[in-house]
Order: structure tokens, then sequence, then C-alpha cells
């Protein structure tokens, strides 16, 4: 049986779940790295994390760990198109109430030089 590579993953914890996902599906599967990172100590995450499935499993294994496709939010959980408008002039009230009357006399007086 031939092994060949089939992902590189971020972390050992990333191949083991991806692993467990193939093995629940039938489709063999190696994790190579993942003992060479824990021996190395510091120098560990250098070390590659490949998932490794029979060379005929490959497109299976591939098929299997394709993210499903994102749920389409309903109309009641969908965005609020004024959520920005209403953020913007809180962020407005609160830079004059924080800022106090001296930042309410600087922006008068630089109206007031416009005008």
């Amino acid at each position: 049986m031939s092994l060949v590579p089939l992902l590189t993953c971020a972390s050992v914890e990333e191949a083991a779940t991806y692993k467990g996902v193939l093995d629940a599906h039938g489709v063999p599967c190696v994790i190579q790295g993942e003992h060479h990172r824990s021996l190395l100590g510091m120098l560990g995450p250098y070390v590659e994390v490949r998932l490794l499935v029979p060379e005929g499993e490959q497109a299976t294994a591939l098929r299997l760990l394709r993210p499903a496709p994102a749920v389409v939010p309903e109309t009641e959980d969908a965005p609020d198109p004024h959520h920005e408008r209403r953020r913007r002039r809180l962020a407005w009230v609160a830079l004059v109430v924080l800022g106090g009357p001296s930042l309410v006399a600087a922006v008068l007086a630089l109206l007031a030089r416009c005008g």
C-alpha cells in the first residue's frame, strides 16, 4: 500500500480531527510528523504535520474533508441595515459626552471660523 500526502495541517489537533473524520468513513489515514513535533520541544512547530492516505483513496478523502456549505440566515437573523448608522451616531454622542465642554467649544469655534 503506497501512501500519498493529502494535506498539510497547522497543528496536531487539526490533523487528529481530520483523521477522525476519515477513520469514521473507513478511509485509512496516517499523521506524519506528530511525534517529531513533541520530541523537538521548542523546535517542534517547524516540523510539518501531514495527512497521508492510500493512493486510491485520495479523491474520497478530499471529498470527505471539503467544507460544508454556509447556512443562509433567516430574514429575522439577517443583519440590521441601519446598524452602522446607529453605531456612528452613538460614537459621535460618546465623543461629545466624553470630550466634555472643551471639545464642544473647540468644534463651535472651528465652525464659527469656517462660517
